[in-house]
C-alpha cells in the first residue's frame, strides 16, 4: 500500500512538472517590471535587478520593462511577466515566491517558497528569492516556440563606460595551455584587453596576454550564456558583443569583454 502511495505520487509529481515545463518552452521571454505589487518603490532592494539577473543566469531570456526586445514590443504574448509574492505573515521568516503569468494575465507557474531567517530586510529577501530560484534553475528549459524568429533584433546593451580599446598592442596569437599560470586572477579592468577563450571541460577559461587565467566561463542551457565560475555573474552575447554581467546585492553592472574564441 505504501509503495503505491509513493509511485501515485511520483506520477502525480511527473505530470505537474512535465506540464510545467512545456508551458515554459512555449515563452521566449520573461518581462521583469521596474517594482513587484509589494514593493514600495522601483527596484526596491535591489529586487527586479537581482531577479532579471538570476533569470539570465539560469538561461532564461529576462528583459526589464523598459529595455524590450524589437519582437516583444510587436508581441508581448511571447513573454510570461515574473512577479515576487511576500508572505508578510511569517514572524521570524522571509518568505517569498516568484510567479509567472502570461500576456492575458494567466498563472502559468509558480516557484516554490524560498525562505530566509536574516533579519536584515535587504539580505533577507536577496536570500529568500535565491532559494525560491531553484525551481526554475533545476528545469531544462528551451524556447519551443512556432512561426518566431530566433534572431529577432535586441536592445543595446546599457553601459557606462567608453568603447571599448585596448590598452596596450598585444600578440594574436593565442597562448599555449602549458604557458599559462594556473593562478585564477580576479577580473581587472574589463575590456581594456583581449581576452583567448581556450577550451576546457564544461566550459572555457579566458587568458590574457601574460598569459594568465582571469576568468572560468560554465556552460549554461541557454546558447551564448556563460556562467563565470565563483562569482555571481554571467557572460552572454548581446549584438555581437560579449557582455560581462555581475551582481553584487546592490546592483548589476555590464561591460563589454573583446574575447577571442
Amino acid at each position: 500500500m505504501f509503495k503505491k502511495i509513493i509511485f501515485t505520487t511520483l506520477i502525480v509529481l511527473y505530470a505537474l512538472y512535465g506540464n510545467a515545463q512545456k508551458s515554459l518552452n512555449d515563452y521566449k521571454y520573461i518581462i521583469i517590471p521596474n517594482a513587484f505589487e509589494f514593493s514600495k518603490s522601483d527596484d526596491q532592494y535591489q529586487l527586479n535587478s537581482l531577479t532579471k539577473f538570476l533569470f539570465n543566469k539560469y538561461g532564461y531570456k529576462a528583459y526589464s520593462i523598459d529595455e524590450l526586445s524589437e519582437d516583444l514590443k510587436k508581441d508581448r504574448c511571447l513573454a510570461l511577466t515574473a512577479d515576487v509574492s511576500n508572505d508578510e505573515g511569517g514572524m521570524f521568516k522571509t518568505k517569498l515566491e516568484i510567479i509567472l503569468k502570461d500576456c492575458y494575465n494567466e498563472e502559468i507557474m509558480r516557484s516554490k517558497i524560498g525562505e530566509s531567517r536574516i533579519k536584515e530586510f535587504k539580505k533577507a529577501y536577496h536570500e529568500a528569492l535565491r532559494d525560491a530560484f531553484e525551481t526554475f534553475q533545476n528545469l531544462d528549459y528551451k524556447y519551443e516556440g512556432k512561426g518566431v524568429a530566433n534572431n529577432m533584433s535586441k536592445p543595446e546593451p546599457q553601459i557606462d563606460e567608453k568603447p571599448m580599446q585596448s590598452a596596450k598592442v598585444v600578440s594574436q596569437t593565442t597562448p599555449k595551455k602549458e604557458e599559462i599560470t594556473k593562478e585564477v586572477e580576479a577580473p581587472r579592468n574589463l575590456g581594456a584587453e583581449i581576452y583567448y577563450a581556450q577550451s576546457i571541460l564544461n566550459g572555457y577559461q579566458l587568458v590574457n596576454s601574460e598569459p594568465r587565467i582571469v576568468m572560468i566561463l560554465l556552460k549554461s542551457s541557454a546558447k551564448e550564456v556563460f556562467i563565470v565560475k565563483d562569482k555571481d555573474a554571467i557572460v552572454f552575447k548581446k549584438d555581437g558583443q560579449w557582455i560581462y554581467s555581475e551582481n553584487d546585492e546592490k546592483t548589476t553592472t555590464e561591460k563589454v569583454l573583446n574575447i577571442k574564441f
